[in-house]
């Protein structure tokens, strides 16, 4: 089955057996993700006030998250990008979140990848899931060798002119003795070194990397990583990327190197993805293990990733407050901002009643804003858009002050203080 976000799966006329109500996905601080849901009309959050529009009747509806799942033994089910969004440029998009400064550990949060059930044959998400991998392990070893890689005491054996360590009795006889060659003694020892299995299976995912960006589009993003890769391989010069499959299985992950972790897992998972083959890489493309990508999330790191661009640290990502979690806030002037990734917004003469509600909310929170304002603290609606790749935030390169943005985008005639900004996302040519 080939579906879009947001749409309705054809001829299920009751909820099945296996699944309920819903195909639910881990949640994010309490959130319900899904990558599809029984539905008795078909009306999405933030949509309530077009119910009388889009009101479809019961069914399963996929929600806004793309992939690749089993629905059942046999049917497999694929979500590929909403209409009017499918020509994303993934490479650019992923690229975008992290270069900017998107942490590691928040755009794990992003997706999830099964490696353990059957693979799935979906050409339309080719452009997705190998960029996303690359990107997400480039980013984390890129941390890892700024901080300098990992040291261990490894076992040595070598045929030495002098004792080093202890003397490896058999080898030793075996080697030299029988041979007569008093000038060499065959020794076992240790030696505290970067050449360690973890770093083995780090460049030799590397290399993998390698091969994988030669079939990627030639673009700017793709320089950029390739320029990353190279940086991240001239660390791993004196490593070698000799790593058993079997010696995959004993790495440990250990709570003092969570980036370690996280390198290692990504590793394991390019690895597989391409059954530990460097001949393998075209030939698996359109084949794709079960993976899910939750394009509000992702489309949120993206638009934090241009606003940190554009104002650094004046831009505070999920605050917690008594009503919630806005996206983003401004304290310096004050500006509550929220993405809506949202079908046909765009298109839509007002802003609905639900998003109103939530941003107000979010304005006049105790604990998100210490002191009473002395005027209304205005609210931004931003949403996606196929268009522009450049970063809206920017003129010439340097910040647009908030006031003035505001300024440059007309008022929501229903509310006073809410504006609304499309914010394209970045398109293949």
């Amino acid at each position: 089955m080939l579906y879009q976000e947001h749409q309705r799966l054809d001829g299920i006329s009751s909820p099945h057996e296996k699944w309920k109500e819903w195909m639910r996905l881990p949640s994010k601080q309490g959130k319900d993700r899904w990558f599809f849901r029984w539905q008795w009309n078909g009306v999405f959050p933030g949509e309530e006030d077009e119910q009388a529009e889009t009101d479809k009747g019961p069914g399963y509806y996929t929600s806004y998250v793309i992939g690749a799942q089993w629905f059942d033994d046999e049917e497999p089910l694929v979500i590929t990008p909403k209409a009017g969004c499918s020509k994303i440029d993934f490479l650019q998009l992923f690229s975008r979140c992290l270069q900017a400064g998107v942490e590691i550990e928040a755009f794990s949060e992003i997706y999830g990848i099964d490696m353990e059930q059957p693979r799935i044959k979906a050409p339309e998400l080719q452009s997705v899931l190998s960029p996303l991998i690359v990107v997400h392990f480039l980013s984390v070893v890129r941390v890892i060798v700024q901080g300098g890689l990992k040291k261990d005491y490894i076992q040595r054996e070598e045929n030495l002119k002098k004792v080093k360590g202890h003397i490896s009795v058999l080898r030793h006889e075996r080697t030299n003795v029988l041979r007569k060659r008093p000038d060499k003694v065959f020794c076992r020892y240790q030696e505290y070194s970067i050449d360690i299995p973890e770093n083995r299976l780090l460049k030799k995912a590397l290399n993998f990397v390698r091969q994988l960006l030669q079939t990627f589009p030639r673009s700017e993003s793709r320089s950029s990583l390739e320029h990353t890769l190279n940086q991240c391989l001239s660390a791993f010069a004196h490593v070698s990327d000799e790593i058993e499959v079997w010696e995959l299985k004993h790495l440990k992950h250990q709570k003092l190197f969570r980036t370690y972790s996280e390198a290692i897992r990504l590793a394991q998972l390019i690895l597989r993805r391409y059954d530990y083959s460097l001949t393998n890489i075209q030939s698996s493309e359109e084949d794709c293990p079960v993976f899910w990508l939750d394009m509000p999330l992702l489309y949120e790191h993206y638009v934090l990733g241009l606003l940190r661009e554009a104002y650094g640290n004046q831009i505070r990502y999920q605050e917690p407050g008594h009503t919630g979690y806005p996206d983003f806030i401004c304290y310096d002037p004050l500006l509550v901002m929220d993405t809506k990734y949202i079908p046909r917004f765009k298109d839509k003469t007002k802003i609905s009643s639900d998003i109103i509600r939530q941003l107000s909310g979010y304005a006049r929170d105790r604990m998100l804003f210490k002191k009473c304002p002395t005027e209304h603290i205005p609210c931004l609606v931003i949403y996606p858009e196929e268009g522009n790749e450049t970063n809206p935030f920017l003129r010439d390169g340097k910040p647009i002050p908030i006031n003035e943005l505001l300024q440059r985008i007309e008022e929501e005639r229903s509310a006073w203080g809410f504006y609304r900004l499309a914010v394209p996302l970045p398109t293949l040519r």
